[in-house]
């Protein structure tokens, strides 16, 4: 595959910065932040984190085969920051704005449809989704991963070819202004919010400040693009209100332009449901597990439907989508247990939703909720994680086993609404947990595995499926 060009000017002029070193006409194979992985002719961009400095990396990038590097103004003339013959160095204030800049410009010189997934639960997921409805008609960008912050998203953007005709890019957020700037960034076309919920708190202080942080998106995008809206959460509807331009509806209980129909629950093969759009209807089955699963559905839906792709082919398409990994993900164990796999990361109303699918698997002899910490909110911690502790117990759920400090504010609350002791584990680290859980387990039980990123929970799920170490 032939690598993308980029000319010195274009970075200098997309960047307002000064040349120190490095002849105009020259050109870049490819931009890097990472030293240990630059390839040769690459430009390296020199960021600064909370554990690292990638000005003190720049003499490496270069002996490895760099072209160029940008550092910011007050590096100049630390040790390592010298421009090697031969060589381009570019001088700019921030090197993290930079690099956005550098994106977007080269984003601009590819004005393909850009659709950008924006919200609090299920922004990989659909992103994915949506990818895979696409597939089938374009030749499609997308986030890897959930590389969706102001590094992650600069970085897909750098990776647009003349080749490809849609882009489907992912956009976290931890502070208020993360969202708008990603959305000047990558000017998208159709603008996607999933939902709101309580997530990311700590860094925003109410949950009012997330709402507005979320809205960002569609505050910032052109008055001519779609922004596609989940009818069923008001937080979404109240920011839709604002947008100028065309919108898309869809939902499960309000009248929408994307329903779903019907939905039955069928464990370990998805669920069964009527799609709606517009008028015409299919019967989809959805190899993926819960009511959150439908709505991410609803939403790649929506999206496609945008974008001009028929019904019957997203109906095809929804049948191909793969479970993603620890994502709501069926393990089924020796011995005749399932894991549900969703240990990827956690907030109040992912974990809700998830303790729901759990008590709707009918073929289950018990549910057995493995929970972590959920963290990142803030002063509303205790009582988010008191909630958790009421809802498993309303939904029936038979044994809880918890895993961190915050996770036993889980198991008091549970005990002071009903469960029993002898069903509430109580852990400090996964070893003594999956110690105490593999002697619980019996044939057909649904095993839930859940906390936040930092809780590390897919260490359970490799120790029960015997794959740790």
């Amino acid at each position: 595959m032939m690598r993308n060009s980029f000319p010195l000017q274009d970075i200098v002029d997309s960047t307002g910065g000064r040349l120190i070193g490095g002849a105009p006409g020259k050109e870049f194979g490819g931009i890097s932040i990472d030293s240990r992985t630059i390839k040769r002719g690459d430009l390296f961009v020199a960021l600064r984190g909370t554990n690292f400095d990638g000005h003190q990396f720049v003499h490496e990038a270069m002996e490895k085969g760099g072209g160029g590097f940008v550092i910011e103004n007050e590096a100049l003339g630390q040790k390592g920051t010298i421009v090697p013959r031969g060589k381009a160095a570019i001088v700019v204030r921030d090197t993290l704005r930079a690099l956005g800049d550098i994106a977007h410009s080269w984003r601009e010189k590819h004005p393909i449809p850009l659709i950008a997934v924006a919200g609090s639960n299920g922004k990989t997921t659909t992103k994915e989704i949506i990818a895979t409805l696409l597939e089938g008609s374009f030749r499609i960008l997308k986030t890897l991963g959930n590389l969706n912050n102001l590094v992650g998203l600069p970085l897909t953007l750098l990776n647009l070819r003349t080749d490809h005709n849609m882009a489907v890019v992912e956009m976290g957020m931890n502070m208020k202004g993360e969202i708008r700037r990603m959305t000047e960034i990558a000017n998208p076309d159709v603008g996607l919010i999933t939902n709101i919920n309580e997530a990311h708190l700590e860094g925003l202080g109410t949950f009012e400040e997330l709402i507005k942080a979320k809205g960002e998106l569609w505050d910032t995008m052109r008055s001519d693009g779609v922004i596609v809206v989940n009818q069923d959460d008001a937080n979404v509807m109240k920011l839709a209100e604002g947008y100028p331009g065309k919108r898309v509806a869809f939902g499960l209980e309000s009248p929408s332009d994307v329903m779903a129909k019907k939905v039955t629950i069928e464990a370990q093969r998805g669920v069964r449901f009527t799609l709606a759009l517009r008028g015409e209807e299919v019967e989809v089955a959805f190899p993926m597990m819960g009511i959150s699963s439908v709505y991410n559905a609803l939403a790649g839906t929506a999206v496609a439907s945008v974008v001009g792709v028929q019904l019957k082919n997203i109906k095809e398409r929804l049948e191909l989508v793969k479970p993603f990994c620890m994502r709501m993900e069926i393990i089924p164990l020796e011995g005749g247990a399932t894991i549900i796999n969703d240990a990827y990361n956690a907030n109040p109303k992912s974990m809700e939703l998830a303790l729901k699918a759990l008590s709707e698997v009918e073929e289950a002899e018990r549910g057995i909720a493995v929970l972590g910490d959920m963290l990142e909110l803030g002063r509303f911690s205790d009582e988010a994680h008191a909630r958790i502790g009421e809802k498993m117990v309303s939904l029936g759920v038979d044994l809880l086993f918890t895993l961190g400090e915050r996770a036993e504010i889980i198991a008091k609350r549970a005990r002071e609404v009903g469960l029993n002791e002898g069903r509430i584990t109580v852990s400090r680290d996964h070893r003594n947990l999956l110690l105490r859980l593999k002697k619980t387990i019996k044939r057909g039980d649904w095993i839930l595995v859940k906390g936040s990123r930092a809780m590390s929970m897919e260490k359970i799920v490799l120790g029960l499926t015997g794959e740790e170490g």
